[in-house]
């Protein structure tokens, strides 16, 4: 029985030597906010070619992943603000991309659904965007893909909880 604290102990050492020290971490961060102002600028040209802005991308983004839903809900999802939101849905319904719709379980506060047209739109934006990043980025395998998806989901997790 006296093994297992040993067992802990070499453990504890393993992932000592193996986890990403402050200045690591830190560095990646400052990769992250540089690829953020890189994905920005070529999403912004790739969604204006579908007749988008990316702003007006995401909002629609959120109405395809997870369905009709009011306004305060997309904003609560994009962490946005409500008027944000809006202004945005307001575009998009003179354009067709929206339509509002009564909501089962609120009384003044609609449902935002994306129309066929919306869909549409969305989906040729995704084309653009897939078209552009995979000529970008040949030579970047689905394993590496997934192992860096995985991180970056684990990281902003980790620090959302951190914060609540």
């Amino acid at each position: 029985m006296q093994l297992r604290p040993a067992l802990a102990l070499t453990e504890a050492m393993v992932k000592a030597k193996t986890s990403a020290s402050g200045e690591d971490l830190h560095e990646l961060f400052h990769e992250v906010f540089l690829l953020h102002a890189a994905l920005s600028a070529v999403m912004d040209a790739v969604h204006e070619k579908a007749g988008l802005r990316t702003a007006q991308c995401k909002v629609a983004d959120a109405l395809e992943r997870a369905g009709p839903a009011s306004v305060p809900e997309v904003a609560a999802r994009l962490d946005v603000s409500r008027q944000f939101v809006q202004t945005i849905c307001n575009e998009f319904e003179e354009m067709g991309i929206i339509e509002f719709r009564d909501s089962p379980r609120h009384k003044r506060s609609k449902l935002v659904v994306l129309t066929e047209k919306g869909r549409r739109t969305l989906a040729k934006a995704w084309q653009y965007e897939a078209g552009v990043i995979e000529k970008a980025l040949p030579d970047i395998d689905a394993a590496t893909t997934a192992k860096a998806t995985a991180l970056l989901k684990t990281v902003r997790k980790t620090l959302a909880e951190a914060v609540d």
